[in-house]
């Protein structure tokens, strides 16, 4: 209904017009000045005119694109405005009525329409004063109307220039704003990161709408306190922490990770990075950027498992076995209790490469460490030194008798995980332990000694472990 409205009200208007136009010119024809051409003339010139305007007419001659052929549509209602107007007998006094035709078209196809306007009308009047230096009835007496039509032909020209250059001017910053509109979208709203903007008080008061996209959270309900519910518990106390450091150091950036639950219930890293603006004169904010990294740290922690673990057995490798030892040594200074170390080694291994082929070799080495691994205790560092090789750092330990049931432990394990068919190779497990009080042994001393006591060991049979410095005994 509105619509309809709408189109009516258009139409009425440009309808009026023509009629307020006739009814002046009907008064003025009363008075004697308008002209000596017949009245009907008028009326076709304005209903002519009128028909031009409608826009369905106009996008007909342009022949449906938009402000297409401008030249001939500009030049038409020219010459039907021009011929009106040396018509009523006032020549190119009444020429500045190409003005409002130069309005109607910028309207219409933007600043390029000036030039056509401009051009247009300085013909159609040098046209008209030719006509009336031929004898056409003017009011004007000559040459002063030629002189009347010059300046009022320089005064349309300079018109439509400025007006021209004034909505192309506007047209550049309409279109500069639409560029830059458009790449706030493109890096705000549809880019790879999450923006957010906190108030002084810590809210958050604009998530864009990218964390929809990377979240599956609209971003409706991140605002406020909502993202800060959906940090790990685990790292809500660095999250406390970083959001100390950015209002502490508002100078500086501040980058962290911390992992977000999604929309699906899975905890994603993401990647932090924010700057204190809310002194800023034109943000007033903290202006966060974070996105999921998810993958790169997925990428890393496989890195860093395979440069510390074995491929095989997915023990410790040897050398982060030693750091491991290291560390336990170190907190074992600290804390004033003894660390020990079990090395194991598998006796008539051999054997099973040579009957059975490697790979039930290694199969073999991974049910081992499986059993390594399943008679240790959480705190244990577990680890393979190299071949059939492995060693055990015990985190604490209260005396020999402690780490020696741990090594009894292994060794039943590893018997009952060995095949009973006849024919097939059993391997047994020689171990050697040693344990060092706080503070008096290194990472390589304490492992040379556990190396010793399991040759021990290994000289009084298999499946036998033995103490450094201490006989060995059977289980």
């Amino acid at each position: 209904m509105g619509a309809v409205v709408r189109v009516v009200a258009r139409r009425a208007r440009y309808g009026a017009e023509p009629l307020v136009v006739l009814l002046v010119l009907a008064v003025l024809r009363h008075f004697g000045l308008a002209g000596h051409a017949p009245f009907w003339v008028f009326v076709v010139l304005l209903v002519a005119g009128s028909v031009l305007q409608q826009p369905e007419i106009q996008r007909r001659l342009a022949g449906g694109a938009d402000g297409g052929r401008l030249w001939f549509r500009v030049g038409l209602r020219i010459a039907l405005n021009t011929t009106l107007i040396y018509a009523i007998g006032w020549g190119a006094v009444l020429a500045v009525a190409h003005l409002h035709l130069l309005s109607w078209f910028v309207r219409q196809a933007g600043s390029r329409a000036w030039r056509p306007v401009a051009v247009c009308s300085a013909t159609a009047i040098a046209i008209g004063e030719v006509a009336v230096a031929a004898g056409l009835f003017n009011y004007l007496p000559q040459p002063e109307v030629h002189g009347v039509a010059a300046l009022v032909t320089v005064g349309t020209v300079t018109t439509s220039y400025v007006l021209g250059e004034a909505v192309r001017q506007r047209e550049e910053a309409e279109a500069a704003l639409r560029r830059s509109e458009e790449l706030f979208r493109a890096v705000v709203q549809d880019g790879s990161d999450i923006i957010t903007l906190t108030d002084a008080d810590g809210r958050i008061v604009y998530v864009s709408p990218t964390a929809e996209r990377i979240t599956g959270h609209p971003p409706d309900a991140l605002l406020g306190d909502g993202l800060w519910a959906h940090i790990h518990p685990d790292d809500q106390p660095g999250a406390v922490e970083f959001n100390a450091r950015i209002h502490r150091h508002p100078e500086i950036e501040h980058a962290m990770e911390m992992r977000i639950r999604h929309a699906d219930g899975l905890w994603h890293w993401h990647e932090f990075v924010v700057r204190n603006l809310i002194a800023h004169q034109g943000v007033r904010a903290i202006v966060g950027h974070h996105r999921d990294i998810n993958d790169r740290r997925a990428a890393q922690d496989r890195i860093a498992y395979a440069a510390t673990h074995d491929a095989l057995t997915g023990l410790l490798n040897s050398t982060s076995l030693l750091l491991a030892l290291d560390q336990t040594l170190a907190d074992g200074a600290s804390g004033g209790y003894p660390v020990g170390v079990l090395f194991l080694d598998l006796d008539g291994f051999k054997q099973v490469n040579d009957v059975r082929g490697h790979a039930a070799g290694d199969r073999v080495l991974q049910t081992i460490s499986a059993v390594v691994r399943g008679a240790c205790r959480e705190r244990d560092a577990v680890g393979r030194m190299g071949g059939d090789e492995f060693a055990v750092v015990l985190n604490g330990v209260a005396h020999t008798e402690q780490a020696a049931s741990i090594a009894g432990a292994i060794i039943d394990g590893i018997d009952a995980a060995q095949p009973t068919d006849p024919g097939v190779p059993r391997v047994g497990c020689s171990i050697g332990i040693a344990l060092a009080e706080p503070g008096t042994s290194d990472a390589s001393s304490l492992l040379r000694q556990a190396d010793a006591a399991m040759y021990t060991s290994k000289r009084q049979g298999r499946n036998g472990y033995a103490v450094y410095a201490m006989t060995a005994t059977a289980p």
